[in-house]
């Protein structure tokens, strides 16, 4: 790969692209080095649940990407709504995805200024119940994958784990998202997994002593064939096994008139607080509420208390960030929460942000915003300082390539 070549953008030097909490790039199609700030993310488009996943993580290092100008984004992911966690499913509803279907509408509060308004819809309905085991099968040497078809287009996948006994037979398959906005039980698959790499040769690393082997070989043997068409012929397969049939039983759809799942769509920007949610038209009644997860950064602390700390001593913050509990919840991709840090520049505890943190749910609290390290005593006065959460600019680097 070589740097250089006619782009979009000056390819004679890196073009960093500054965005403010909230605001997006759409990168042109090309190929990429990328560098993210430490607010940023890549997200890719899902076509089926019809959201935004994050690719890469504010921080990530330098990566090579090729992009088609539509279904790849940079998202400065502070001062926004990353998502909703439902805290009371209500009851009444009327069973869909979205508002055409339901008739209920979800209102997020505005964050004030020239913010921009989350948006998001809801679901109602359609989580699946427990999976139940129809055949144990034979012969699994790891826990098998449990795939789950997915639901209506705007619906929430389920997924589900499974555990093995000793004997290599499937113990259980368990779900760990219900999954929303299914309208019939979908099929289950049971994939069965490699224990090793099974192009290997068998331990203790000694050659089949029947000679060639057909393609398909369980893990353990590999193709003898010549170098040059070694991979040509390498057609692995999966071990061997009796064939578990996982199924939902007698089971039902259930949910069926409350509250499964709320997709956040858009962000919004510039929020500094978490907003209100409420829900409009449609049927659905009984307490219906839910919480906006945050991810918010810190914007300033001022300090109005506070003695004897060590000028120079870093100061760490408490990492206040939404843990959803039992409730069901939907975030479009688990963000990577990370704390404030400072260094303190006098000894009232005053200190200045080398970090604003990233993914946190609400203001760190402000009379104990953390705790100042490498200290050889305590400060005779704690700390109290005035939090401000919220979207703060950050700074990614694009570098056009040419791949050869």
């Amino acid at each position: 790969m070589r740097i250089g070549g006619p782009f979009t953008f000056n390819p004679a030097h890196a073009f960093p692209v500054s965005l403010g909490g909230g605001q997006y790039f759409y990168p042109p199609p090309g190929n990429w080095l990328m560098t993210l700030g430490a607010q940023t993310c890549l997200q890719w488009w899902d076509p089926i649940q019809y959201s935004w996943r994050n690719l890469a993580q504010p921080n990530a290092e330098t990566f090579a990407i090729q992009t088609d100008g539509y279904n790849w984004r940079l998202i400065n992911m502070s001062g926004v709504v990353a998502g909703a966690s439902i805290t009371n499913v209500g009851s009444g509803g009327v069973n869909g995805i979205g508002p055409t279907q339901t008739g209920t509408v979800a209102a997020f509060a505005a964050p004030g200024g020239n913010g921009q308004t989350a948006d998001g819809y809801v679901i109602i309905g359609g989580s699946l119940p427990a999976l139940a085991i129809a055949n144990a099968g034979s012969g699994y040497v790891v826990p098998p994958l449990i795939l789950i078809d997915p639901p209506p287009i705007g619906g929430i996948q389920a997924t589900a784990v499974s555990t093995i006994t000793a004997a290599g037979l499937l113990a259980t398959a368990t779900l760990v998202n219900v999954g929303a906005g299914y309208t019939s039980l979908p099929n289950v698959y049971v994939v069965p997994q490699f224990l090793d790499y099974p192009g290997a040769t068998e331990e203790p690393y000694t050659l089949p002593a029947t000679g060639p082997i057909q393609p398909n070989f369980p893990p353990g043997q590999f193709q003898l064939m010549p170098p040059q068409a070694f991979m040509q012929g390498l057609t692995p397969a999966f071990p061997i096994t009796g064939g578990a049939l996982v199924n939902f039983g007698a089971g039902v759809l259930g949910g069926s008139g409350t509250l499964t799942g709320l997709v956040v769509g858009n962000y919004g920007s510039l929020y500094a607080t978490v907003p209100a949610i409420t829900f409009a038209g449609g049927t659905l009644a009984g307490g219906v509420a839910a919480t906006a997860i945050m991810s918010l950064a810190l914007v300033s602390a001022t300090q109005t208390a506070g003695a004897a700390y060590v000028v120079g001593n870093p100061i760490e913050g408490i990492l206040g960030y939404l843990t959803p509990g039992t409730t069901n919840f939907y975030n479009n991709n688990l963000l990577q929460p990370r704390m404030m840090r400072g260094v303190v520049t006098n000894a009232n505890g005053t200190f200045a942000i080398e970090d604003p943190g990233f993914g946190m749910q609400k203001p760190l609290i402000s009379a104990n915003i953390g705790v100042a390290l490498n200290s050889t005593a305590a400060p005779t006065t704690a700390g109290v300082w005035t939090i401000v959460m919220g979207g703060v600019t950050d700074t990614s680097i694009l570098q056009g390539t040419i791949s050869e």
